[in-house]
């Protein structure tokens, strides 16, 4: 089951690659509690069926989902719109 990540008002307006980079870094005490970046990662991997890998380069921003349809998957877990997550890149 894909787990909805909860945003603030502030984040849904981000990029990906930007709201990646805002999550919290795993807690690590004896053992990793919490890791949010990685609990994206999964739930966008078992939600477009993409490897680890290709998640990890959207989420970065290195690359982008070819289709429409693993974009507004991803814009549905996070809770956020198309547009935002992906804005056109600009040619330089």
């Amino acid at each position: 089951m894909v787990q909805t990540i909860i945003l603030s008002q502030i984040s849904k307006k981000l990029p990906l690659a930007e709201y990646f980079a805002a999550l919290p870094k795993a807690e690590r005490r004896p053992v990793i509690i919490s890791a949010p970046k990685e609990d994206v990662i999964t739930a966008i991997v078992e939600a477009t069926q993409r490897n680890r890998h290709t998640v990890r380069c959207w989420m970065y921003g290195y690359t982008q989902p070819n289709s429409m349809v693993e974009k507004k998957i991803v814009a549905e877990i996070l809770q956020s719109d198309v547009a935002t997550l992906f804005p056109e890149r600009k040619e330089e």
